[in-house]
């Protein structure tokens, strides 16, 4: 399995924060066990770190009307550059899903399906911040940018157009399998969400800096790392705890 992460748009850099989350990401999964030829990193600008060097893509893989939907017109460029590869899979996700647990290919069960996708639990949508994917769900991901192009909303828009997707019936449910919601625990109805997922905890979904509000209990960094949240209990473990202090995030 390869570990994906995609950045693009206008600014051709990081943000502050996600220059520090790009760390984060590739210490964390290095601390897993991943090998750094498994760490994939596709940017419009060049970039290294800890021997992880991003692939640059051409500019404008990016849509002018919701610049953070940018996945599916990236991976139809890399699929069609083969830069992803025939009976390999994928995880793909953003720089804000950190993986607490290491995830295996074995546990997804997907050998029989071109794409792993969570559901929100706790609203009627899919994550598409965070999936599963083969190169052989290139149609799909043909049919997503398309449809994005046609449908375009302000915000969430990969998400938004992939639920819309399922819900009309575009894509064979025989084609993708929904994933236990382990693997996106966000910040939103977190008891809720939190009872459904099997343990241990996967993945954890969220910026630091999210501020409180009126469907938070605290701060999105207090609700993970210091438990100040509805279950009263921390969900990052020491490990991911203290990769985030090394790049003081506290």
């Amino acid at each position: 399995m390869k570990n994906l992460l995609i950045y693009t748009g206008p600014a051709k850099t990081f943000s502050p924060e996600d220059t520090q989350l790009a760390k984060v990401q590739i210490d964390n999964s290095l601390d897993l066990g991943w090998r750094r030829e498994d760490l994939l990193l596709a940017t419009d600008f060049p970039w290294e770190y800890n021997g992880v060097r991003s692939r640059v893509v051409p500019d404008g893989l990016y849509y002018d009307f919701d610049k953070n939907a940018n996945k599916a017109a990236v991976l139809v460029y890399l699929i069609n550059q083969e830069v992803i590869q025939p009976n390999e899979l994928y995880w793909c996700h953003d720089f804000d899903a950190y993986e607490l647990n290491r995830i295996t290919e074995a546990e997804l069960g997907l050998n029989e399906y071109d794409m792993g996708l969570v559901h929100y639990f706790y609203k009627p949508e899919w994550c598409f911040s965070n999936f599963f994917f083969k190169r052989e769900a290139k149609d799909i991901l043909e049919l997503l940018d398309a449809t994005i192009r046609q449908r375009p909303w302000k915000s969430r828009n990969n998400e938004k157009t992939v639920t819309w997707l399922i819900k009309h019936h575009k894509i064979d449910q025989k084609r993708y399998k929904k994933l236990n919601v382990t693997y996106n625990i966000a910040k939103r109805s977190l008891s809720t969400v939190y009872n459904e997922a099997e343990k241990p905890l996967k993945v954890l979904h969220f910026r630091p800096s999210d501020p409180k509000d009126d469907r938070m209990t605290d701060t999105a960094l207090n609700m993970f790392m210091y438990g100040k949240n509805s279950l009263a209990i921390p969900l990052m473990n020491e490990r991911l705890i203290k990769i985030f202090k090394y790049h003081r995030i506290r």
